[in-house]
């Protein structure tokens, strides 16, 4: 297992006991590291928080939807420095802090950014009392995971050259997990083979961290269509259009909020902020791409 990073170790050990290695390696090849976070314990070091107010610097107007729009609800803060020491598939080595703010229907939404050292008012009242809500600040602990993409991710697309491929040599596969490994008290599990689609989602309920799903970089939680392809959509192209998956590739996580700390997206609902590689490379965060992801 050398050279195969601390992240990836156990996940790569299951997946080379499920799939024949000229399969494994390039699923291999798709995974990408994720900073879950989660709230934090006593004493645990933190990397932001979850609610509370933005303490934004003197001067800064409050994000609003437009220039006479409702005043946008603060969600939460990321501390890029602290973040740094986390490994992660999106650059936020720059340092400084992300404030992310959403309307209330998370129709619109605003990352800002601040730089090292930006003088920060300490409190400051929501513009208007009730028009934007404030959730409780809790602060936020990192631990860096394993994700892997969709069927329908455009990465899926350039590994195996074609869905129908990928969905028949890899992810409807019939696969048999060594029996040391099977619970014999999960009721999920019968006496022959799953599929392997089916033994990554037994490997997300039993070795991945419970919890809500708050994420940074990673392949987000695609519940239903991925942010890339809502994305692309969103840009005006048409998933038959010749660059619909080009565009669709060019988008990246970077933060997932799960329910929690009293903030509802939806029905059992993610919020997902979307931004262009590019964009993030430049650090122009004024962008974003709010979306929610429910059932």
């Amino acid at each position: 297992m050398s050279g195969v990073q601390d992240w990836m170790l156990d996940f790569a050990e299951y997946v080379r006991e499920l799939l024949p290695e000229e399969l494994a390696e390039p699923f291999l090849a798709l995974a990408h590291p994720a900073i879950r976070l989660s709230i934090a314990e006593k004493g645990a070091t933190t990397v932001g928080r979850l609610g509370g107010l933005p303490r934004l610097p003197e001067g800064m107007p409050w994000p609003r939807a437009g220039d006479r729009g409702p005043a946008m609800q603060f969600l939460a803060e990321l501390d890029c420095v602290a973040l740094a020491a986390y490994e992660s598939d999106i650059d936020l080595s720059t340092g400084g802090t992300l404030l992310f703010f959403a309307t209330w229907d998370c129709t619109a939404a605003q990352v800002i950014p601040l730089p090292p050292g930006a003088v920060r008012v300490p409190e400051r009242e929501v513009p208007v009392r009730g028009e934007a809500r404030v959730f409780p600040e809790v602060p936020l602990a990192a631990v860096t995971e394993p994700s892997w993409p969709d069927l329908g991710h455009p990465a899926v697309l350039d590994a195996f050259g074609s869905l129908d491929a990928a969905r028949e040599l890899v992810w409807d596969r019939m696969v048999y997990p060594d029996d040391e490994d099977l619970d014999d008290e999960d009721p999920d599990i019968g006496d022959g083979g799953e599929t392997f689609a089916w033994e990554l989602e037994l490997y997300d309920q039993r070795r991945k961290r419970p919890g809500p799903q708050h994420q940074v970089g990673g392949y987000s939680d695609a519940l239903q269509s991925l942010v890339e392809t809502a994305a692309a959509s969103a840009a005006g192209l048409r998933p038959d259009d010749p660059g619909f998956a080009a565009e669709a590739s060019q988008w990246v996580n970077l933060l997932q909020l799960d329910e929690d700390n009293g903030m509802i997206f939806g029905d059992g609902a993610m919020l997902i902020f979307g931004i262009r590689r590019d964009r993030l490379a430049a650090r122009d965060f004024s962008q974003v791409f709010p979306y929610v992801q429910g059932h």
